[in-house]
């Protein structure tokens, strides 16, 4: 019985390990959140600049029309 318990807690205690050091290892991966900030504000401006370039372009054409 004493051996049954011994090679149980050896396990769990090998388990434990493998699992915190899995959990931390992985722990920098991904975008932070400043990073998807600076993506998502770029991105704003330049739909921004699109857009006032393609209204500048219908606002010259517009007196063209008959």
């Amino acid at each position: 019985m004493t051996y049954l318990y011994a090679t149980l807690h050896t396990l769990s205690a090998t388990w434990a390990t493998w699992a915190d050091t899995a959990r931390t290892r992985h722990r920098d991966r991904g975008a932070s959140t400043l990073e998807t900030v600076f993506w998502a504000v770029g991105l704003l401006a330049l739909a921004g600049v699109v857009y006032a370039a393609i209204q500048a372009y219908i606002t010259t054409k517009i007196p063209n029309i008959r």
